[in-house]
């Protein structure tokens, strides 16, 4: 059974754990690197990555940490929310742990900001990540202008 639930600061150990497994397993999808995380390891850091303008999400799937996503807020809220950091652990793969939790966060946004848009950058070689954004809404509508190697999807794009 997988339960979706946002994280409050206090929530941070859950955070660190999946998002250091993820940039183990997946350094290409990610911005930053293990190394410089690592780097800056202290709770303070970490309560600030599950702390407004960000919206982080847990999977748990058999009551273990399964995956992890982020709505991220711009400072000019007329600018499209973005889902940004998921990542699925390897062992829950392919079992709709990754759906559920993007349809969570959706609905999140759906009911607390109707008619906001959602955007998201995936690597374009990531074809699981691809086919998943793509079953939970998600279009593709261009190259992402900040990374040659991404696309930017909108959720209910045409």
């Amino acid at each position: 059974m997988t339960r979706v639930f946002a994280l409050d600061p206090d929530d941070w150990p859950i955070w660190r754990e999946l998002r250091l497994r993820a940039l183990e397993d997946a350094p290409e999808a990610f911005a930053s690197t293990l190394a410089e995380v690592l780097e800056r390891d202290t709770e303070k850091h970490w309560r600030a990555a599950v702390t407004a303008p960000m919206v982080p999400f847990v999977a748990e799937s058999d009551g273990a940490p399964a995956a992890m996503g982020r709505l991220m807020w711009r400072e000019d809220h007329d600018a499209p929310v973005e889902l940004i950091s998921v990542w699925v652990a390897p062992e829950h793969r392919g079992r709709g742990v990754g759906g559920t939790l993007v349809t969570t966060a959706v609905e999140h946004l759906a009911i607390h900001h109707p008619r906001t848009r959602l955007l998201l950058a995936v690597v374009e070689t990531n074809a699981p990540a691809r086919a998943l954004y793509s079953r939970c809404g998600f279009a593709v509508i261009g190259r992402n202008p900040d990374d040659d190697a991404e696309l930017l999807m909108e959720h209910g794009a045409p």
